[in-house]
């Protein structure tokens, strides 16, 4: 299913989603892969969106593979946009090679100019590799990720016609919520004169004309108000609609206005800022009750039906949650589009898992990042929902080299959209180098089921052993709040728990409430959430996990920590069934709600 907005009435589009053919390339050198060389080698069909490593012989296979469509459509300049897939990708258009794509997850866009054929008729291959190990091909994503790395076209595929003159975005972002006073930021593409005529209208108001506006080299801003407006929030997720029309210059001022392209965004008025330790939205503090969801199904693997995404809101809506941290690469914009709607806040960020300092170093890597950065930003454009850009989860932050990349980063997210709030989710607490650079500290401790510190001798091992685990929660919470409390560079800022939780299997069971038991979890989350919301140093949690997500399986030195090549923490399993910790979040989330929060 193809995102709503933007919308582009004027444009001729044609979403490529079905069934296409399908060759099983196996364990092939993708390098000599060409459209010629396999043009005989389709003898299945496969789904868009889809992946396929989930079903059949290829459960759990990792190797290459060509996915091939013919569909018709008139030449000419067009865009052929991948709203997402994975690991890497080769794209052919009518035998012609249009690149490779090498940042899982992201939209990737190619604007090519069609070629007259006869009746119209086009071929679109493309080859798709969820192999490790190459950097080449798969520089980013890492074996040892703690998510699937799936092999497939994820999201849907489009093809849109490219008018000579167009408007590509209009960025609307609030200046004032009492009057509904907006910026509208337009950015064009194609041939752009050095006017335009401009018309524009909200929700279905009446039109403001503009005759021969100037366009500067970033495009076109003006200031307005919304009439009517309706501010934006989770208790009242009101949303309006923007119009954006634009025709070419005409010597004749009064001749009608014959609109040569047209974007419609949908969007709401809000605002987001920090002022001392809180998070403001719409001026007032926020406490953040929040859960990480991973786009994850055992059928259907990252894909993203709309049915899931509205049950999945729904379970969230059902534990009081105010908050999603979409992790850890770029979030389904479908699944954007319902946060505005439901009225969620939202954490969006870019992929990353445990990048290496050796990644940090790498030009071309860093570029990628830089490259899914922008694309975050792209995708996140005018929702409302979206509160937080992140990036680089649990990465080399407490390296010098770690923090270009990160500073690269921020500025990067900043000066695409300074909209939105900044930051990432660290582990490395104290010996982090890079908080400086976020607007919110953002810290994933595990206390009690990941860590802890080294024994200093036999006697002190003993001590550490025979402490249960559970005691260890609170104290580790109220040390890291009295570390950032205490430290002048961080004393003033927000903090955020990113990411607590520990693993319970669904249906396990344990009177003695031991470990990987659903009352271990139960009685782990039921402290965690305490510890965390007692505390007036954090502005709110963000539990590790909503969903039980499938994991690496069957390989790496870590095979222990994954039963089922799960990660088992969800609060739901990974068909959407409540365990015995779901109550207890439930409960608690509403407890706390009305502490230091708006909802």
């Amino acid at each position: 299913m193809s995102a709503q907005y933007p919308l582009y009435p004027e444009r001729r589009s044609l979403v490529l989603d079905g069934f296409w053919d399908f060759a099983w390339l196996g364990d092939v050198n993708v390098a000599t892969v060409t459209p010629e060389a396999h043009a005989e080698a389709f003898n299945e069909i496969a789904a868009v969106p889809g992946c396929y490593n989930l079903a059949g012989p290829r459960i759990d296979a990792r190797g290459a593979a060509l996915y091939r469509t013919r569909f018709v459509f008139p030449s000419g300049p067009t865009r052929l946009k991948f709203g997402g897939l994975g690991l890497y990708a080769r794209i052919w258009l009518d035998n012609i090679d249009l690149g490779e794509i090498k940042t899982p997850y992201s939209t990737v866009s190619r604007d090519v100019s069609l070629s007259e054929t006869d009746r119209d008729e086009h071929e679109l291959l493309v080859l798709v590799d969820n192999r490790f190990g190459n950097p080449d091909t798969v520089p980013i994503f890492k074996p040892y990720a703690d998510f699937y790395g799936y092999g497939g076209i994820y999201r849907s595929v489009t093809l849109t016609r490219l008018p000579d003159t167009r408007v590509e975005r209009v960025k609307v972002t609030t200046l004032d919520i009492a009057t509904g006073q907006v910026r509208l930021e337009a950015r064009f593409g194609g041939r752009i004169p050095d006017r335009l005529r401009v018309r524009y209208a909200f929700d279905d108001g009446t039109p403001v004309e503009t005759t021969l506006a100037p366009v500067g080299k970033q495009g076109l801003v003006i200031e307005t108000q919304v009439p009517g407006h309706r501010v934006w929030s989770p208790e009242h997720p009101n949303l309006h609609t923007l119009s954006f029309g634009i025709s070419c210059p005409d010597t004749d001022a009064d001749a009608p206005f014959e609109e040569s392209d047209t974007v419609i965004e949908r969007f709401g008025i809000r605002t987001i800022a920090t002022r001392g330790r809180d998070i403001l939205l719409n001026g007032s503090p926020v406490r953040l009750l929040g859960l990480n969801r991973h786009e994850s199904h055992p059928q259907f693997g990252p894909v993203q039906p709309p049915q899931l995404i509205a049950d999945d809101l729904q379970w969230a809506r059902e534990l009081n949650a105010n908050f999603i941290r979409a992790v850890h690469y770029q979030p389904d914009p479908n699944f954007l589009d319902a946060c505005d709607r439901a009225g969620f806040l939202v954490w969006a960020e870019t992929l990353g898992w445990a990048q290496p300092q050796s990644d940090a170093c790498d030009a071309s890597i860093n570029a990628l990042h830089c490259d899914a950065a922008l694309a975050l930003v792209d995708t996140s454009l005018n929702h409302p929902s979206v509160i937080i850009y992140a990036f680089l989860n649990e990465s080399c932050s407490d390296t010098p080299d770690g923090r270009r990349l990160y500073q690269n980063l921020a500025q990067t997210l900043r000066d695409a959209d300074s909209s939105r709030l900044i930051s990432y989710a660290s582990n490395r607490f104290e010996k982090d180098l890079c908080f400086d650079l976020a607007d919110i500290i953002s810290i994933n401790p595990y206390p009690g089921w990941i860590g802890g510190r080294a024994p200093v001798d036999e006697a002190d091992k003993i001590k550490i052993w025979a402490t249960p685990s559970l005691s260890r929660i609170r104290p580790e919470f109220d040390r890291l709040a009295e570390y950032f409390s205490t430290h002048p560079q961080y004393a003033q800022k927000p903090l955020l728990v990113s990411e607590s939780g520990a693993c319970g299997i669904y249906g396990i069971r344990d009177r003695a409430r031991s470990q990987w038991s659903e009352e271990f979890q139960q009685d782990y989350f039921d402290e965690a959430i305490r510890a965390v919301l007692d505390n007036p140093r954090y502005l709110g949690t963000t539990l590790w996990q909503m969903i039980d997500c499938r994991s690496f399986a069957n390989v790496g030195p870590e095979i222990r920590t994954k039963p089922r090549g799960y990660n088992n923490a969800g609060l739901l399993d990974e068909y959407r069934r409540p365990k015995l910790a779901f109550d207890t979040v439930k409960s608690l989330y509403e407890r706390y709600c009305g502490k230091g929060s708006h909802l």
